[in-house]
């Protein structure tokens, strides 16, 4: 073979390494490896690895398997049984890791092993929707992530082997990968991206010859002179272009375009500049502004701003307090009436708020909320915490009004109700293994000879609010700026921090003797302006350094009652025999003025914290909120066709280039025709041999392929620089006319492949050759 041979289509190819059972069960494992890798961004360490691994691994067992087994039997079968078996091999370790119980045998599923598993999907896509990266791993994340990692095992399968497609693979890779990191805004992972690299050059290496198909004839000596380089497949060179350009637009796909997408996750900043809510104690950043901004304006029909919540933290691992999940109804469907016991008053009041700097998934609203009017988007309502979660909205410039009915129990019916003795989750009073002695000793201490619950809570806001100082830069300079048992010991310790750190520390205090708490991330009352409402009304004003946190203890038959730990923030709870009580602001120019207690009347404390899978409080889908379900699949459509508008820019090209009478261009172009149509196109096969087999199997032109076939035999042989082709320049009629015989003689089928999914610029082109 000549010098020049391998710079031609069939010896390149040829140097592409090939690929048995074992090498493609290894490719898929790669490339699964890389698109599930970037999850543990976004979900906490647990359970769902062990789950994705083994369903996964399952899955590209079974496929080596069965192509091992199959290796000589017909396509008709070898290619429908791989995907076939691996879903059934997928759906047996789904069983074992989810539901073995009600499994047949603790193997095969059963309807109510996908019953099982549609509860853990419903219970998992409520967790998504409402909860804050990185998420617990919990069990229906777990088994959610188990069976996406096996179905995305089985196309990755299907489309490196089987459809021998690897840049639709890159692809789907680099979207999946991609997404959690746009999720979070995390950026750009160096290392991904060098994984994912590393298995974008494993894809296009390595080939996979299909059961029944055969290896094509190495090229004779003849077929690869060139004495003007322009053998007739040579520019099968310049394939490493669109490749490379394919790669690239994917990798942008999944940059840029990913963001836009409406996704309703937690804490997206869709509000350039604004202040983003986040369901976290993460509030220091906000506090410590040089420069606070307004956040939002608020008009109370009893002239008193109130406290506004965003979301409720229950959960406490011993690192972090985690956001609760409740159940959730569209938000036209309402919160649900507020029970009060007998004799307990009810202040029933109204609350408009414009927001004018915050963006995200909640929106502010006082406690307890009953309807809320005006909202722009899609929204829930979570009626046990009586918070506003997303469906698909954005808190950013809206304007709405709230109705709400608070309990203003008296000193002696709140004296009366106890909270030790409640009946609530244990969840609601847990309290993690580790924990330093200091927390539960100071409880005991401080709360002395108190004889009930509330007056035992009442020692405890008082002792905070006499005996430490507020401070946004201590807990930084001694390193405890967080909510974990170390930084609450060493605040009480310090007695300096902020309100993270007071609610942490009265939270668990509280849990130390027994009370069910959770804590409340939200605003503090505002700040009475100069402006007036058309009615009069005193606009309140509360800015980003107003973000605050206070804890909540449950009491039975009166529910959820704040109180304010925090020194010199709000105003301290104290329930006094005429019913009032203490809320309030922290502006001096509103006087400290008294608000009604952010109380709460619970029935059924039951569903506060995780509800189970398929409550029937869950939110049912509605037309908005399958929007970002809509756009997501608009979004991935749109990647899927760049391989089919690179290959329409491709074609042409180079059917301007034939018009001049660039014969190169025009015999590539048929080429390629023949491999996006599925038809063989061996690299061994001369022009004329070609060019007579097409006229007589497919019954293209005879005189247009003898034009065609004379210009390449021309153009590759000829010595002389200055013979031109003969029959003239134009060479886009006879190909036009050739390319449309050939579509004409496939299935409809193989011509929306072609065009979908393009064989010459996508897959390694492994075609059997017509031996007739």
């Amino acid at each position: 073979m000549s010098a020049d041979a391998s710079a031609y289509g069939g010896p390149l190819a040829q140097r592409r390494t090939e690929g048995g059972p074992v090498a493609a069960a290894l490719l898929t494992a790669l490339g699964l490896v890389v698109a599930v890798w970037p999850l543990s961004a976004v979900v906490q360490p647990g359970s769902w690895g062990e789950g994705a691994v083994a369903t996964a691994g399952t899955v590209i067992v079974a496929g080596a398997l069965v192509r091992f087994l199959l290796r000589r039997a017909p396509v008709w079968l070898a290619i429908p049984a791989v995907p076939i078996v691996q879903l059934g091999a997928g759906a047996i370790a789904l069983t074992v890791f989810t539901a073995r119980q009600a499994g047949r045998g603790w193997l095969l599923p059963s309807p109510e092993v996908w019953r099982t598993i549609d509860a853990f999907f419903s219970a998992a896509l409520s967790e998504i929707r409402d909860g804050v990266a990185p998420l617990a791993a919990s069990p229906a994340i777990a088994v959610s992530v188990a069976t996406a990692a096996g179905l995305i095992a089985v196309v990755l399968d299907l489309v490196l082997v089987t459809l021998r497609a690897p840049l639709i693979a890159a692809v789907l890779i680099t979207a999946l990968g991609a997404a959690p990191g746009v999720v979070v805004r995390e950026g750009a992972n160096p290392v991904w991206f060098i994984g994912l690299a590393i298995a974008i050059l494993f894809f296009l290496h390595v080939r996979f010859a299909p059961p029944g198909s055969e290896r094509p004839a190495p090229a004779t000596r003849d077929e690869t002179v060139a004495v003007r380089g322009a053998h007739p497949d040579a520019p099968l060179r310049t394939r490493r272009l669109p490749a490379f350009l394919l790669g690239f637009l994917a990798v942008l796909a999944a940059l840029i375009v990913s963001p836009l997408l409406p996704l309703s996750a937690s804490g997206l900043n869709v509000g350039g500049g604004s202040t983003t809510l986040s369901a976290t104690l993460d509030l220091g950043k906000d506090l410590r502004r040089p420069a606070p901004a307004t956040a939002l304006t608020l008009i109370s029909d009893d002239g008193t701003p109130p406290y506004l919540r965003i979301a409720t933290l229950t959960r406490f691992d011993g690192s972090t307090w985690q956001p609760d999940r409740p159940a959730t109804v569209p938000l036209s469907q309402g919160f649900g009436d507020v029970a009060a016991p007998d004799g307990v008053a009810v202040h029933k009041t109204k609350t408009t708020i414009r927001t004018a700097g915050i963006s995200g998934s909640w929106l502010p609203v006082p406690y307890q909320a009953t309807a809320v009017r005006g909202e722009n988007g899609s929204w829930n309502a979570a009626a046990d915490n009586r918070t506003v979660i997303a469906a698909n909205a954005d808190a950013a410039d809206q304007n709405y009004s709230i109705d709400t009915a608070v309990l203003q129990p008296t000193l002696d019916q709140i004296r009366a109700s106890t909270s030790s003795g409640a009946d609530v989750p244990a969840d609601l009073r847990a309290l993690p293994a580790k924990m330093p002695a200091i927390i539960a000793d100071s409880a005991h201490e401080v709360v002395g000879g108190a004889t009930t619950d509330y007056d035992k809570l009442i020692a405890l806001q008082t002792w905070f609010r006499a005996g430490f100082r507020y401070s946004l830069q201590t807990p930084v300079d001694d390193g405890f700026d967080g909510t974990n048992v170390d930084a609450v010991a060493r605040f009480l310790t310090v007695r300096e921090g902020y309100c993270v750190h007071f609610a942490g520390a009265f939270a668990l205090m509280a849990r130390s003797l027994g009370m069910p708490t959770r804590i409340v991330v939200g605003y503090l009352p505002g700040t009475a302006t100069d402006r007036r409402s058309d009615d009069g009304k005193v606009v309140y004003e509360v800015s980003t350094d107003q973000l605050h946190s206070w804890p909540e203890v449950y009491f039975a038959g009166i529910g959820w009652v704040p109180f304010e730990p925090t020194a010199t923030r709000g105003i301290p709870t104290a329930f006094t025999e005429d019913s009032t009580s203490a809320g309030g602001s922290t502006a001096p120019s509103a006087g400290a003025t008294p608000a009604p207690t952010s109380t709460g009347a619970a029935k059924d404390p039951k569903n506060l914290d995780v509800p189970n899978a398929g409550a029937t409080g869950a939110s049912k889908p509605t037309a908005l909120q399958a929007m970002p379900i809509v756009w997501t699949v608009l979004g991935v459509l749109a990647v899927l066709l760049i391989p089919a508008l690179i290959r329409r820019l491709q074609t042409a090209r180079r059917r301007a280039a034939a018009r001049r009478g660039d014969a190169v261009a025009a015999w590539t172009e048929l080429r390629a025709t023949l491999q996006d149509l599925g038809l063989p196109a061996s690299s061994a096969e001369s022009p004329r041999a070609r060019g007579e087999r097409l006229v007589r199997e497919r019954g293209v032109d005879a005189v247009a392929m003898d034009a065609l076939v004379r210009a390449i035999e021309h153009a590759s042989y000829a010595r002389q620089v200055s013979d031109a082709p003969p029959g003239g320049a134009d060479l886009r009629p006879p190909l036009d006319a050739i390319r449309a015989d050939l579509r004409a003689h496939v299935s409809r089928r193989d011509r929306i492949a072609a065009v979908l999914t393009p064989r010459s610029l996508l897959g390694s082109r492994l075609l059997a050759t017509s031996t007739s």
